[in-house]
């Protein structure tokens, strides 16, 4: 073959060329913003809060003054001891099927997955039971409280003894007998 007679693309394979290159660009670019989003969107405000806790730890371990260091601990027990409900009239323990519940945060959907279980008490004659009734009012109280929250309100741990304490509340003032005593998260997850 001659130069003359090199095999010149037709214009309308130059066009399907053009178009396929655009369009993996175009995905590409996408792809690109979607992760960059979801990265920005959803982990930085939790990897935020962790590095500040870490940076936190570090400077009272690099040279706090030790009343500072005593401070770090008696705020650490006193948020384990709020942690734990009072449990010492708890008969029985039921466990609810798990919560999936839309948070309340604005412009983005979070979801909190919670299982909780719930102490009831019993009387001295006999056992109280739990009926489907009463499990029933129970979910439906503890929901309105859940659906209520932000991911913020819920993701530091006095947001989690705060709900704790909240969802204990409702469940009690939705039942007389049998009477709720404790509330228990065996399950907390939020999705960012």
């Amino acid at each position: 073959m001659s130069d003359a007679e090199e095999v010149q693309p037709t214009p309308g394979k130059k066009r399907r060329l053009m178009l396929v290159l655009i369009m993996v660009g175009a995905l590409g670019l996408g792809a690109g913003a979607f992760f960059y989003f979801q990265g920005s969107l959803f982990g930085t405000k939790a990897k935020g809060k962790k590095a500040k806790a870490t940076d936190e730890n570090a400077d009272s371990a690099d040279g706090a003054s030790t009343d500072e260091a005593s401070a770090a601990d008696g705020e650490e027990t006193t948020a384990k001891d709020s942690a734990l409900p009072d449990d010492s009239k708890v008969k029985q323990v039921i466990e609810l099927q798990p919560f999936i519940v839309n948070l309340a945060d604005k412009g983005e959907a979070r979801y909190l997955r919670l299982t909780i279980s719930i102490g009831i008490g019993g009387e001295e004659k006999g056992e109280e039971k739990a009926d489907p009734l009463f499990t029933a009012r129970v979910r439906n109280a503890l929901m309105s409280v859940m659906t209520a929250k932000t991911s913020d309100e819920v993701l530091s741990v006095d947001g989690k003894n705060t709900l704790r304490k909240e969802l204990l509340q409702a469940a009690k003032s939705v039942s007389k007998t049998p009477k709720v005593y404790a509330i228990y998260i065996t399950d907390f997850i939020v999705q960012l």
